[in-house]
């Protein structure tokens, strides 16, 4: 049996730890936490994520009307973002509660989009003060959200 020495142990180590946030230039103007009607995202400085909404379609037999969201089970995404480019992170699911909906591996896509307009609606900056800004996260090839934080409630429906 060969021994290992305690240096390749410490290379192990380095060689498994997440990237950290350092790591990832840009990674700032994404976190914090975002909303949008019944949903929520979180971003975190170490760029891991986790997003939850309204599972419409984990809604049991009754949870159907106007009052879906309100009455659907809750689903929860994490992520891990690996990369920022300009406006854009990208990253990959880590655990999806429903893999009907998400599965481990999907592609993440944020864009942040600043000086508000389409698609959000809401006041005008002269109303405001604020043009603020936004999220566009895309998960996987069908699903797109828009969140927003603090700066421009109004937006998002929150």
């Amino acid at each position: 049996m060969k021994n290992i020495a305690p240096g390749g142990f410490a290379l192990l180590a380095l060689a498994l730890t997440p990237r950290a946030a350092a790591d990832i230039p840009g990674i700032t103007p994404f976190t914090g936490s975002w909303h949008a009607h019944a949903s929520g995202l979180t971003i975190n400085s170490d760029a891991s994520g986790r997003l939850t909404y309204a599972d419409i379609s984990a809604c049991p037999g009754a949870c159907s009307g106007r009052d879906d969201y309100a009455d659907a089970p809750l689903a929860t995404i994490d992520f891990t973002l690996t990369s920022v480019s300009g406006d854009t992170a990208t990253g990959t699911v880590n655990v999806a509660s429903n893999p009907s909906n998400d599965t481990v591996g999907e592609p993440v896509t944020i864009k942040l989009i600043t000086g508000i307009g389409d698609p959000f609606t809401g006041p005008p900056a002269s109303v405001s003060r604020s043009n603020g800004v936004a999220l566009e996260v895309r998960i996987g090839k069908m699903r797109d959200w828009n969140y927003c934080n603090d700066t421009t409630h109004n937006y998002c429906g929150g």
